[in-house]
């Protein structure tokens, strides 16, 4: 079988990465933390200047959560989880162009929306969008539900 260059995005197995947990675990409380920091900022009608970094480790640390997940197969893209990521990535990029009543909304619209997705079922976050025959062609032998997540 010849070599797919897709295969380094969509590997035949998941990678694995070391420590992973860890990681997942430090990305996902300095999220926490940038994220309170940030809605507190922008509800206490601080200065751009104070709550943009705030921001910025937002970004940073959720991009950090999703690449640990995207190490192991680019799959996760193409899931509700991936989609609903770059979704939530796209309003936080948009924020410091919208007015303060709009940001601190769209910040409140962007907790409900995570809290519901991450605490949907392992079925319904890993709900795969992509065509059959992609899923077909590039899903890894182990099932997610094989892993320990």
């Amino acid at each position: 079988m010849a070599f797919s260059p897709l295969r380094i995005l969509f590997p035949k197995q998941f990678r694995d990465l070391p420590h992973r947990r860890l990681i997942l675990n430090l990305l996902r409380s300095a999220h926490i933390v940038c994220f309170s920091l940030l809605i507190g900022g922008l509800f206490h009608g601080l200065p751009e200047e104070q709550w943009q970094p705030w921001l910025i480790g937002t970004l940073l640390s959720g991009f950090g959560l999703f690449a640990v997940d995207l190490y192991g197969s680019f799959l996760a893209l193409f899931e509700v989880r991936g989609v609903s990521v770059l979704f939530k990535l796209l309003l936080l990029s948009l924020l410091p162009l919208l007015g303060e009543p709009a940001r601190i909304g769209g910040l409140i619209f962007i907790i409900v929306f995570s809290s519901m997705i991450s605490h949907s079922t392992r079925r319904f976050r890993h709900r795969s969008l992509a065509p059959a025959t992609f899923l077909h062609k590039y899903r890894p032998r182990d099932a997610w539900e094989d892993r320990d997540r």
